[in-house]
C-alpha cells in the first residue's frame, strides 16, 4: 500500500504534465477546418414478403427440438429454416412440402454446446451445411390432419419418412391487407443416431439420449385473388 500512493501521485502528475503539454501545442497550432465525416452507407431495405401461399414465411417459421441430456430434456432450435409448404384442405394429395435447415444455425443457447455440435463429431456442419426434407406423397389423416411421407436427409443419410402435419387455418393477415395467412406444425421424432449425428458414444455414457423429438412450425403468406386494398 505505501507504493500505491507514490504510484497514483507520480500518474497524476504525468496526467497533468501530458494535459499541459498537449493545451500549449494547440494554442500555438494554426487551427484547421473540420473535415467531414462521410455517412453511414443506408441500410438496404428488407426484402418483401413473399405472397405465393406457398413459400414459408421466414420470420415465422422454426425448428425445434427437444433430447435428453441424463435426465431432463434439452431444448434447442435452428435458426435459419427455408421451404415450401401447400397442402389445400379439400384435395391433399395435390399439395407439395419442403423444407431446408441451415446446420450452422444450431442454436441450444450455450455457445461451447453449439460449437461442439457443429463438429464433424455431430453435425459436420462444414460438410453437410443443410438437413432437408423433400415430401412425395401427401396422405388425409383426419380433420385438418395430413401425413406427408417423403426423404429425410441429414448428414451422409437419406431415409423415407411419415411426419403428421396440422393444418392451423387459414386467416386474414391484420397488417397486411389483401393477403390471407395459414399455418401448419409437425411434430415427430427420429433416432439421431441412425443419421450418424453422434458416435454413440454420449448415449453409451448415459450423458445423452438417442432420440430426438423434432417441431416444425411455419406460416405461408397468399395475395387474396381480385382483394383490392384500401386507399
Amino acid at each position: 500500500m505505501r507504493h500505491f500512493h507514490l504510484s497514483c501521485l507520480a500518474g497524476l502528475a504525468l496526467i497533468a504534465l501530458l494535459a499541459g503539454a498537449a493545451l500549449a501545442q494547440s494554442a500555438a497550432a494554426p487551427s484547421q477546418e473540420t473535415q467531414p465525416v462521410a455517412a453511414a452507407p443506408a441500410k438496404a431495405p428488407d426484402a418483401a414478403p413473399v405472397t405465393d401461399g406457398a413459400t414459408l414465411d421466414p420470420p415465422h417459421t422454426a425448428a425445434t427440438f427437444w433430447i435428453r441430456h441424463i435426465v431432463a430434456p434439452v431444448a434447442g432450435r435452428f435458426n435459419t429454416v427455408s421451404g415450401t409448404i401447400h397442402i389445400p384442405a379439400k384435395d391433399m394429395a395435390k399439395g407439395r412440402v419442403a423444407f431446408s435447415v441451415a446446420t450452422q444455425s444450431v442454436d441450444t443457447g450455450v455457445a461451447a454446446r453449439d460449437t461442439h455440435l457443429r463438429t464433424a463429431e455431430f453435425l459436420d456442419v462444414a460438410a453437410y451445411p443443410a438437413m432437408t426434407f423433400t415430401g412425395s406423397r401427401i396422405a388425409p389423416a383426419g380433420k385438418d390432419k395430413a401425413n406427408v411421407s417423403g426423404t429425410l436427409t441429414i448428414k451422409d443419410v437419406a431415409k423415407t419418412v411419415t411426419i403428421p402435419v396440422a393444418l392451423l387455418g387459414t386467416k386474414p393477415h391484420p397488417m397486411m391487407p389483401c393477403v390471407d395467412v395459414t399455418g401448419y406444425e409437425a411434430y415427430f421424432s427420429i433416432n439421431r443416431l441412425d443419421y450418424h449425428v453422434g458416435t454413440g458414444k454420449y448415449f453409451k455414457m448415459g450423458a445423452v439420449g438417442d432420440v430426438t423429438d423434432i417441431r416444425v412450425s411455419g406460416e405461408t403468406l397468399a395475395a387474396r385473388p381480385g382483394c383490392v386494398k384500401p386507399q
